[in-house]
């Protein structure tokens, strides 16, 4: 089956606009003021911060984007190093807002969390100290769920840690000016005998793909995990191709991997609408909706928006090796473009009352999606991603 729940999920998120990166945004919701400079794509940062945030701070742009995943971010303010302390000094970070905003508490002990006063609000998202310190054979109810599902109190006891609705559901901070819901990585689909050397060591020595997986997506074990539940080397090996959270999740995993209850909004639009039901969902059921047995020309329209919201397109849906559709002499792919034209034969109107991710209910016509740089949007709705951090507190627990 090309779709199949095996762990937790993802979620909705917003692409946020730039902002100053000196300002710092008064808010009454969260113990200190929010350091706008992270919320802000590293596009629209001034050069001089992008280079105190890749020089001293170890960031790239694609760990900017993506919070949570740089690993200076999994450490408290007193784990930093002096050249780190003075790289976020100068960012306009203080040891309140990064322990807060950057690190949620993550690094500290349970009873530290008490002096910090952070405690009750981890107790307010269902958190034990058994839970914190891995003793517990279960996980808080609240890391499976999305800002929306949270109640109030909960979202209350979430700003206390300084979450709010964009980096609690992982907001995804990249320009994509596909019609995909996230920008295609063009190089997964260059054939092995075309990578360089690098790159296979890395996807061969670290991801223990062949060149016969390479080439024939979908069909290594590694595809079959989300971006988190990747053990660590796995995930750093992800990150130096070029993947993400998101990325990784859409198009190489195509959210096989995620319960039921975690789709929301378009995604579980896209979900139903390829005739999927939580109990078809579940590992126990052996059916599947007719459309799993469909080759791509043979899908309505409404079911390649589905499949295109799950990062699919026609070859990949079709399973075709990538050496069938890779034009060796121009070294690029045939299948699709990073800014091509949506396809007349797909029907993102099924999306019109959820929106469609980088775009509002109401403008998810066909028209929206041949522009050419849909970069400049200052708000973009409903963007899937990963509640959580698998090796950090506060967030989304794949196990």
């Amino acid at each position: 089956d090309k779709m199949k729940s095996l762990t937790p999920t993802s979620t909705a998120a917003l692409i946020l606009a730039s902002l100053p990166a000196a300002i710092v945004m008064a808010d009454d919701s969260f113990p200190y003021a929010k350091p706008t400079v992270r919320f802000t794509p590293f596009g629209k940062l001034d050069t001089t911060t992008q280079s105190i945030a890749e020089e001293k701070l170890g960031y790239i742009e694609l760990t900017w984007n993506n919070h949570g995943l740089a690993r200076i971010e999994k450490r408290g303010w007193s784990s930093l190093s002096s050249n780190e302390r003075d790289g976020a000094n100068l960012l306009g970070f203080t040891e309140g807002t990064w322990n807060c905003f950057v690190n949620h508490f993550e690094d500290f002990s349970w009873d530290e969390l008490a002096e910090k006063g952070a405690q009750e609000h981890y107790e307010g998202l269902g958190w034990t100290q058994a839970h914190w310190e891995h003793t517990a054979t279960d996980v808080p109810y609240t890391e499976a769920r999305w800002w929306g599902q949270l109640t109030d109190n909960e979202k209350k006891a979430a700003n206390g840690l300084c979450y709010f609705e964009h980096n609690w559901d992982k907001v995804d901070m990249n320009p994509n000016p596909s019609f995909f819901p996230h920008p295609l990585p063009s190089f997964r689909y260059r054939p092995w005998n075309e990578l360089n050397a690098v790159t296979q060591n890395v996807a061969g020595g670290m991801l223990n793909y062949t060149e016969a997986m390479w080439n024939n997506l979908g069909t290594s074990i590694v595809e079959k995990n989300t971006f988190l539940n990747l053990d660590a080397s796995e995930r750093e090996a992800a990150i130096d191709l070029g993947f993400y959270t998101h990325t990784w999740d859409c198009f190489m995993n195509h959210y096989q991997s995620y319960f039921w209850s975690s789709f929301q909004e378009d995604l579980k639009v896209a979900i139903e609408t390829l005739g999927w039901n939580e109990a078809m969902w579940s590992d126990e059921s052996v059916t599947a909706p007719d459309s799993e047995m469909k080759k791509w020309e043979d899908l309505t329209p409404e079911e390649k928006a589905a499949a295109t919201r799950l990062c699919y397109f026609e070859e990949i849906w079709n399973d075709k090796p990538i050496t069938e559709w890779y034009d060796y002499d121009a070294g690029k792919n045939t299948a699709i473009t990073t800014d091509g034209p949506l396809p007349k034969d797909i029907n993102l109107d099924i999306f019109e009352n959820t929106g469609y991710v980088g775009k509002p209910p109401g403008s998810v016509g066909a028209a929206v999606y041949t522009a050419t740089d849909l970069s400049s949007s200052s708000i973009a709705l409903v963007s899937s991603s990963i509640l959580a951090l698998v090796l950090s507190m506060g967030a989304f627990l794949l196990v």
